[in-house]
This record gives structure tokens, C-alpha cells and sequence, in this order.
């Protein structure tokens, strides 16, 4: 048996409150718990290393050890003239000496080893 068409319509009104109701309620419960921030520390092992800019220094960026040359990019500095010696250092300490070659291009050059063995990320300057 079919209820009248009056408490049927009462019955669809109060459905649809109570499911207007119930999703603004998830809405909100939803809405206010969004990601959280998240920082970011340095991890405790791992040492910064600043090196300042000089406009003279190149970093060793390939050590051919057969051939005895080594590639300096200088993306943030001068080339210094083709023939010049360079020291190269590692940290503070000298490990050897270099001499650039002809060859180059914007921002880098090749230079032959002279003395001692550099290795990638030494940096080679004039003194």
C-alpha cells in the first residue's frame, strides 16, 4: 500500500535535509584537516660546503690521468690567458700544478698536468 502523496513529499524533503546536512558536516570535517607543512632541516651528517667567488678560480670538473690533462670550468669566472700556470688545490692544500692549453671554449678550458694529481671538484687558480 502506498503511503498518501502529501507524507511522501514530507518524507523526501526530510531525506534530503538530513543528506544536505550530513555531507556539509563531511565537508567540513574534510576541509579544515588539510596537509600539513612540512620542514625541512639539514641532516646532521651531511657538512655544508660554501667556497666564495674570487673571479680568478676554476674547478676541476674531468681528470684524464692516461693523457695527463684535466677539463677547469670556469661558468662563474674568467678564463685566465691560454699558456698560464695554475695551481691547483684541494681544500687548502697544494696538490699540483697545471697549464692551460689552447683549447677552450666560454666557460671552459683544457689544461695539462704539470706536477701532481688532481682530482674532480679541486680548484685550480694562478698564484
Amino acid at each position: 500500500m502506498r503511503p498518501p502523496p502529501s507524507e511522501s513529499r514530507f518524507r523526501s524533503r526530510r531525506v534530503h535535509r538530513v543528506a544536505v546536512a550530513g555531507a556539509g558536516f563531511l565537508a567540513l570535517m574534510c576541509g579544515c584537516s588539510g596537509p600539513r607543512p612540512v620542514l625541512l632541516t639539514p641532516a646532521p651528517d651531511f657538512p655544508a660546503v660554501i667556497r666564495p667567488l674570487d673571479g680568478r678560480a676554476g674547478s676541476v670538473i674531468l681528470v684524464q690521468d692516461r693523457l695527463r690533462f684535466v677539463v677547469l670550468d670556469y661558468s662563474f669566472n674568467d678564463l685566465p690567458p691560454t699558456g698560464s700556470f695554475l695551481e691547483v688545490y684541494r681544500g687548502s692544500s697544494r696538490v699540483g700544478r697545471v697549464r692551460l692549453s689552447r683549447w677552450s671554449n666560454a666557460t671552459t678550458a683544457a689544461a695539462d698536468i704539470v706536477e701532481g694529481s688532481p682530482q674532480v671538484g679541486d680548484i685550480a687558480r694562478p698564484d
